[in-house]
């Protein structure tokens, strides 16, 4: 864009001359995702005082790495990463450390996991990966330096759940081939569909095969705060690392995700050092440097918004939260059964449903049909959904963690998603679209 292109200016601009710019060449061109009919992706509305905490962070700037320079930032995040262990179920030897979201919690708690393999054996390990998995799993792999026939994909079924008989049979399989089966992630919410996979059952195979245990929750972690949502978590607290983001379904600015680990050792044990220039930085007892913890060394005072989010909304709140985009999704999935024009392709899991449009007259190509029907909605400018694909097809989404969307918006959605379907069935409006996306080869395609 011309407007925000150019050379920097040799002379001061008046700050009210930089508001005009944002307002007229930034703001106007990035999507509201925190706006009520933003049901694409895993969307981001972060509650007022969340906002507030932030404002108080950048104005604090403190440096939150290490305990001599700011035991005060420190403990709160203590305080944070331990309401986060209890709300999971994990013992008390559970240490973490928050990150600027999954992927990175993600490839922390990965490199964490292989400490504890041989370099002379790193060559013949293998990371199991479910079907549904986020595409930051992949890319942890690939920082890492494992090689693309060392991440194996295990199917799931026929709700796009990992189960733990799939998981014990290639595992077996693969040491009898003289292979090392070394870590598995499964999800606690996938991107796609929301799906849970069966962790309890998952878990007790890691337990018999020692393999490491991640589950990548960065979406669905929240549900644990109800007592259905911790039945549908059931197990998650019993994984060695587990990757959660508040900038999801609690309701935080971004950016803030966090690694757990069960075994809080291993955080200092894999990434803490001490050069010269930090020695005077040496916790004593009682004392932590967060630094110590993951890949950072400059952190930001990520954990303040939370607490004064919980603090100011009360835990209630964020129940609600959770209860609110269930009950959502399935409200989307009965207006859009009661609709008559669509095919559930993913019945709601968590806060998320799957559908596509699929008249009973002959529309041709549904996977074209549906991907022109996503951009028209978008042109509208009333709302925003996004896709995936589901067993090689073509699937709209709705994701709902908002606590500002309500029945009044699913409707609205609902309704445009009728009209414009009929209207391009019938080739009375052709949205330009750019090539329908093709699944990759062995699995589904990433999701965003």
């Amino acid at each position: 864009m011309t407007a925000l292109s150019g050379p920097p200016p040799e002379q001061p601009t008046a700050f009210s001359e930089i508001l005009d710019s944002f307002r007229n060449h930034v703001a106007p061109w990035a999507f509201r995702i925190n706006h009520p009919r933003f049901a694409a992706f895993i969307p981001g509305a972060p509650s007022f005082p969340s906002i507030l905490g932030d404002w108080l962070t950048a104005a604090a700037n403190f440096f939150n790495g290490v305990w001599l320079e700011a035991s005060g930032p420190t403990q709160v995040e203590t305080t944070v990463l331990d309401w986060f262990r209890q709300w999971l179920g994990m013992p008390d030897a559970t240490r973490g450390v928050l990150t600027t979201g999954g992927s990175e919690a993600n490839l922390t708690a990965l490199v964490v996991a292989r400490e504890r393999v041989p370099f002379a054996d790193r060559d013949r390990m293998l990371l199991y990966v479910a079907d549904q998995r986020h595409w930051s799993v992949d890319r942890a792999a690939k920082v890492m330096g494992l090689h693309a026939n060392q991440v194996r994909p295990v199917p799931v079924d026929s709700d796009f759940r990992l189960r733990g008989e799939t998981l014990i049979s290639i595992a077996s399989r693969d040491r009898e081939e003289g292979l090392l089966p070394w870590a598995i992630v499964a999800n606690a919410g996938s991107t796609h569909t929301g799906a849970v996979d069966a962790l309890k059952e998952i878990g007790a195979v890691c337990r018999a095969e020692r393999l490491w245990m991640h589950v990548d929750a960065a979406y669905g972690w929240a549900a644990a705060l109800t007592p259905e949502g911790r039945a549908e978590l059931d197990g998650i607290g019993d994984a060695d690392s587990v990757t959660l983001d508040p900038h999801k379904w609690l309701a935080q600015t971004y950016d803030v995700g966090c690694v757990l680990v069960r075994d809080g050792r291993l955080l200092p044990a894999t990434f803490s050092t001490r050069p010269d220039y930090l020695q005077d930085v040496m916790p004593n007892e009682g004392e932590i440097n967060y630094a110590d913890h993951g890949i950072a060394l400059t952190r930001r005072f990520r954990a303040l918004k939370i607490w004064v989010s919980v603090q100011m909304l009360g835990l209630n709140w964020f129940r609600d939260l959770v209860r609110h985009g269930c009950a959502l999704a399935d409200y989307a999935q009965a207006a859009l059964e009661a609709a008559g024009v669509f095919e559930i392709l993913s019945p709601r899991q968590l806060s998320i449903v799957c559908f596509r449009y699929a008249p009973a007259t002959d529309a041709g190509d549904l996977d074209r049909l549906n991907a022109l029907l996503v951009n028209a909605l978008r042109e509208t400018g009333r709302a925003f959904l996004s896709s995936t694909r589901l067993r090689g097809v073509f699937a709209i989404r709705m994701c709902f963690i908002n606590w500002r969307t309500c029945a009044a918006d699913v409707d609205e959605i609902v309704a445009h998603l009728v009209r414009l379907g009929a209207e391009i069935a019938n080739g009375r409006v052709v949205p330009t679209f750019p090539p329908v996306p093709t699944a990759k080869p062995g699995g589904t395609a990433p999701s965003t």
